[in-house]
């Protein structure tokens, strides 16, 4: 947002600048998903800190002014969003507490998609009716808004996906091996191997691709080609 690259952890909200951390709010809850609408919105979900008397599971929550403060959406005490995704009013997510995939074009109302085992969710960015998911098989895309799904054809098995551009995915497996597409997920090229398990990836509007590892977050200017240091949290 703005050109601040915002993180989501297990303590809260947080911008990095310059190899330097700061907490954006007091509500430092357990954010296991979050997104960025197309407006500038934040989406986020998980369990709140130990100071309120929040229920378990957060449902959907919203922030209009970067993340500051939070708005109760829907499903508060019934859904723990581990994935989300929103593009052109729709919003996507999985809940981890019973596997389902679920959407809203209002974040009030929500349709049950099913149970899938999967780990991420992504939304093209021209045409909200074609989603991905990232499954132990491999990934599937449903071009019915997510109605019905099939699997992507020689796709690579990925945990983790971004879709910034129509014709544009990048994807990391596993084991941190990064892989993108330049036309839609038909074919998929390999790029950089990470060195530890990705948790968490996002494309920027400038090219950038940003993944969280274990112990630190990285970026690659290069379309994936190569990585450097962002943050480290932990001493090598």
């Amino acid at each position: 947002m703005d050109g601040v690259l915002h993180v989501a952890t297990h303590y809260g909200l947080f911008t990095v600048d310059d190899g330097d951390t700061t907490m954006v709010s007091e509500d430092d809850h357990d954010f296991m998903g979050f997104t960025v609408v197309d407006d500038g919105t934040f989406l986020a979900s998980g369990h709140p800190n130990s100071r309120t008397d929040l229920p378990g599971h957060l449902g959907l929550l919203e922030s209009s002014d970067g993340g500051r403060t939070w708005e109760e959406v829907s499903l508060t005490g019934e859904v723990d969003f581990h994935a989300l995704d929103a593009k052109a009013g729709v919003v996507f997510g999985f809940d981890s507490g019973t596997a389902q995939l679920m959407s809203s074009d209002d974040r009030e109302n929500w349709t049950q998609h099913g149970q899938f085992s999967m780990s991420d969710v992504a939304i093209s960015s021209d045409d909200a009716d074609t989603v991905l998911i990232t499954t132990e098989s491999g990934p599937l895309v449903s071009e019915d808004g997510g109605e019905s799904f099939e699997p992507l054809d020689g796709a690579p098995v990925v945990v983790l996906v971004d879709w910034p551009r129509p014709d544009e995915l990048y994807a990391v497996a596993p084991d941190g091996a990064i892989h993108r597409s330049a036309d839609g997920g038909s074919t998929w090229d390999s790029a950089a191997e990470l060195s530890a398990q990705p948790q968490a990836m996002t494309v920027a509007p400038d090219g950038a691709v940003y993944v969280a590892l274990e112990d630190s977050l990285v970026v690659s200017e290069d379309e994936g080609e190569t990585f450097s240091d962002l943050y480290t949290w932990k001493a090598p």
